[in-house]
């Protein structure tokens, strides 16, 4: 995907040369040049390539989605599989320990989208925070919030109704 938002790129790199030329007076530059990129077509092509190149390099860069989780309390770890945009499906596994805080978030008004902020320690020791949406009712979100506070203790907050 990175190849293309380079070849997406290289329209307006190409034309930002040539007007770059243009602007100092480069001895050399052929009319042709000139005439190409002055063409309403290849201007609008241009600003439409370097768009969608804009585009494609913001969605590799968004934040990976998470498929499923496990808070393992025998095993004193979480353990979750994720999916990041043009990459293979990942499980990752991180233990109580390294758990920062959980924030358990409640939607009543969109019915029953609930979800886990879990914030943790990554493996080059980056503090990482991830969403785990769960689709459970308010009711059971609070059973489990309450179970993640025997587990892991006071990093886990209150549920919070972000509804209010």
């Amino acid at each position: 995907m990175i190849y293309v938002a380079g070849m997406l790129l290289a329209l307006p790199v190409y034309c930002l040369a040539v007007f770059t030329m243009m602007l100092f007076k480069v001895e050399g530059l052929s009319s042709t040049h000139i005439r190409v990129i002055e063409h309403p077509l290849v201007m609008a092509l241009m600003f439409i390539s370097a768009f969608a190149a804009i585009c494609v390099i913001n969605w590799l860069a968004s934040e990976p989605d998470v498929l499923g989780f496990c808070f393992d309390e025998r095993q004193q770890r979480l353990t979750f599989t994720q999916r990041r945009p043009a990459r293979e499906v990942t499980e990752q596994c991180v233990p109580y320990s390294d758990i920062h805080y959980i924030k358990p978030y409640t939607l009543t008004t969109f019915g029953n989208v609930n979800h886990f902020d879990v914030g943790y320690t990554g493996a080059d020791g980056k503090p990482i925070s991830l969403r785990f949406r769960v689709d459970i009712t308010v009711k059971e979100m609070a059973f489990h919030a309450t179970w993640l506070t025997e587990s892991i203790g006071e990093r886990m907050q209150e549920l919070l109704d972000l509804d209010l």
